[in-house]
């Protein structure tokens, strides 16, 4: 008798759980906007690299100085090194092959001009903190 009253009792505790547990491992959405000499950044990415040792990284699109990474994909909290790059938008001749377009098939390497600056990309020291709770929006302002 008191067996039967154990197992629906049980059973409910553990479909309690499983619905309360964290379906995304902790990962907190994050968005924010990129300006680029006070005006949004038309076309580029923004990649948050660990600093703390977490085990997540993501890099986003940022188009028309928005960009977005949704919770399901998101970053755990912790400390990230920011890195912000966009292309002028132009190709190269392949100067190996003058007769192939750029790109693949052709040059592997595109030649396209870094319009952000280097201490901002390659030579970032640009951190920020992704927290737990609240809002993980960072507003980006490259002068």
């Amino acid at each position: 008798m008191k067996f039967r009253h154990f197992f629906p009792s049980v059973l409910i505790g553990v479909i309690c759980l499983t619905g309360c547990s964290d379906q995304n491992g902790g990962r907190v959405k994050v968005d924010g906007t990129v300006k680029l000499k006070g005006q949004p950044l038309q076309d580029g990415t923004v990649s948050f690299e660990p600093l703390d040792g977490q085990p997540s990284r993501a890099t986003a699109i940022v188009s028309a100085g928005a960009y977005s990474i949704p919770r399901a994909s998101g970053l755990v909290p912790g400390k990230y090194l920011i890195r912000i790059s966009a292309g002028d938008g132009k190709t190269a001749v392949n100067p190996v092959d003058p007769s192939k377009p750029p790109g693949p098939g052709g040059s592997t390497n595109i030649i396209s001009k870094e319009l952000v600056p280097a201490d901002w990309n390659v030579k970032s020291n640009q951190e920020r903190t992704v927290a737990k709770d609240g809002s993980n929006r960072f507003e980006f302002d490259i002068p």
